[in-house]
C-alpha cells in the first residue's frame, strides 16, 4: 500500500474537557474553528493546515478510538482495498455520515489483531493556517504524517502480519527487551517509524502518542508547560538510540502517555539495514522501562 502516515486519530477519553484543555494548553493543538460535521459531542484539534488531526471522543476507558492511515490519490485507495481483498481481510465501506465526520473523500475500515480500528482513507480537508494556543508550537508532519503512535499487542506475530504483510510497513529496526518482549518499529514514509508494536505480555492497550516539533527550544516549551501543569513526567527528557528523537514522556489525562519530541531521524529506503538496537537510549528518558510499560498501557 502507498500509505503516507498517520492522518488523524481518534481517541477515545473519559474527561474531554480535561484531554481539551491537555491538548491546547500543553501539547499545543489549536481548537479546530471549522470541524467536520459530527457527533456534537466530538472535539476536534488542529496542528496544522489540515482542517484536523486529533478527535477527542467521550469514553469510560482511555485509548485508541480509531487511526486514520492515509492514501494520496483515489487511485492508491482502491489499489488499497484490492490488496486488502488479496489477504482475505473484510474492509467496511464507511457510511456518509461517518464520512461527513471525518471530513475526507472516503475511507474504508478493518481492526488490527488486537482490536484497533484501522481507517484506510483519501481526500482529506485543508483548511488554511495554524495557530497555536499555546504560542510557539510547530509540529513536523506533511510528506512525514502526524507523529507515531505505539501500542502494547498481545499477539506480536499476528499484528506484525497485519502492518508488515497486509499495510505493506517496513520493519526499520527492533529492540529485545526481555524474554519473549521486543519492540517492532515499522515505517511508511521516510519518519523512522509511524507505529510501533510492543510485546510484554497478554496485553492490548495504547501506550503512547508522539508529536513531533521543529527544534528543541520547543520540545523544552513543552516541558515548562508540562511541568507548570503538574503533568506527571513519566520519562525525563532525553534522546532515543533508533529514531534519534529528543523527547520527554508524559502521563496524559486518559492515562496514556504522550511524548513530545524533535530531530526524528528520516530513513532512506535504498541503504537501510534493519538492525537489533542493544543497549538503551543514548542518554536520559529515566522512567522509560520495560517495567513501566504495563502500568501505562492498562491505566
Amino acid at each position: 500500500m502507498d500509505l503516507r502516515g498517520v492522518g488523524y486519530l481518534g481517541l477515545a477519553v473519559p474527561d474531554v474537557d480535561a484531554w481539551r484543555t491537555f491538548a491546547t494548553s500543553v501539547i499545543g493543538l489549536m481548537p479546530a474553528p471549522a470541524a467536520p460535521l459530527g457527533d456534537a459531542d466530538t472535539v476536534y484539534l488542529k496542528g496544522d493546515e489540515r482542517q484536523w488531526r486529533v478527535a477527542l471522543h467521550r469514553s469510560e476507558r482511555g485509548g485508541l478510538a480509531y487511526v486514520g492511515l492515509e492514501l494520496g490519490s483515489q487511485a492508491a485507495f482502491d489499489a488499497a482495498r484490492r490488496r486488502l481483498d488479496d489477504f482475505g481481510v473484510a474492509a467496511t465501506a464507511a457510511t456518509e455520515e461517518e464520512i461527513e465526520a471525518r471530513g475526507v473523500r472516503d475511507f474504508v475500515h478493518v481492526c488490527d489483531p488486537s482490536g484497533v480500528r484501522i481507517e484506510l482513507y483519501w481526500g482529506p480537508t485543508t483548511d488554511g493556517g495554524f495557530v497555536s494556543p499555546a504560542g510557539v508550537p510547530q509540529f513536523v508532519a506533511g510528506e512525514l504524517g502526524f507523529g507515531h503512535y505505539v501500542l502494547l499487542v498481545p499477539d506480536l506475530d499476528a499484528s506484525m502480519a497485519f502492518y508488515r504483510d497486509v499495510l505493506g510497513m517496513k520493519l526499520t529496526d527492533y529492540v529485545i527487551i526481555g524474554p519473549g518482549m521486543s519492540v517492532q518499529f515499522l515505517r511508511c514514509t521516510p519518519r523512522h517509524h509511524s507505529v510501533a508494536l510492543t510485546a510484554v505480555g497478554p496485553i492490548s492497550a495504547l501506550h503512547h502518542l508522539a508529536f513531533e516539533v521543529t527544534d528543541i527550544d520547543q520540545v523544552g516549551y513543552a516541558l515548562e508547560r508540562a511541568t507548570r501543569a503538574g503533568c506527571p513526567i513519566t520519562a525525563t527528557l532525553g534522546r532515543h538510540r533508533n529514531d534519534r528523537m529528543l523527547s520527554f514522556y508524559m502521563r496524559s489525562p486518559a492515562g496514556f502517555e504522550v511524548e513530545i519530541g524533535c530531530g526524528g531521524r528520516l530513513v532512506d529506503d535504498a541503504t537501510w539495514v534493519v538492525s537489533h538496537l542493544a543497549g538503551g537510549d543514548e542518554w536520559g528518558h529515566h522512567g522509560l522501562t520495560a517495567d513501566s510499560m504495563t502500568p501505562a498501557g492498562t491505566s
